[in-house]
């Protein structure tokens, strides 16, 4: 059995991780939405679901992943295209609300990569809530000029948070430690 899963998806930074678990024996493979597709003009054409999807279809062959195997797959919008492909070719597919190992393991992918822009560990909190989109904020806002290619910019939204203005953190925000951001440059 495989599960299929992604994180980064309500981030504000970096693309989508993709990550696939082959629950008997634990070989965890990532693949990568990269950001352009969350950025005009790809975002509004849609075609980080075409990505997804062919990301999987080769993260499926890497695997050697059999046509009648099961593949539960998490119920995010941006696998909806994942899942009716390999329906289409012949996999198993399961809708899953996905838990657990993978859920951890593809988490902790998305936020290495945001390590690798110069976000550091203890800047972004683990769980995908508030406190992290906020330390992302903090993070762009620090230098935007270079670090707004780095940002889903056709969110919506962005216009609004990029005009944002970095206030004192909260006492509830204490928890969170906030080292000096460095971005190899």
């Amino acid at each position: 059995m495989l599960e299929v899963d992604d994180a980064g998806w309500g981030d504000l930074l970096d693309g989508v991780v993709l990550g696939f678990l082959r629950v008997e024996d634990g070989v965890f493979l990532t693949k990568v939405i990269d950001v352009k597709f969350f950025q005009p003009p790809l975002f509004a054409k849609k075609l980080y679901l075409d990505e997804a999807a062919k990301l999987a279809q080769e993260a499926l062959k890497e695997l050697a992943t059999k046509k009648g195997e099961e593949i539960r797959i998490c119920t995010a919008p941006i696998l909806e295209k994942v899942r009716e492909t390999l329906t289409k070719e012949g996999y198993q597919v399961v809708p899953t609300k996905i838990v657990g190992e993978l859920q951890c393991r593809v988490e902790t992918a998305f936020i290495e990569r945001l390590e690798e822009l110069g976000v550091t560990k203890n800047t972004v909190p683990l769980d995908p809530c508030k406190d992290r989109f906020y330390a992302q904020l903090r993070w762009i806002h620090g230098n935007l000029a270079r670090r707004e290619k780095y940002v889903k910019t056709a969110w919506k939204s962005w216009k609004r948070w990029r005009a944002w203005q970095m206030r004192p953190r909260r006492k509830a925000e204490a928890d969170i430690e906030i080292e000096p951001f460095n971005l190899i440059e």
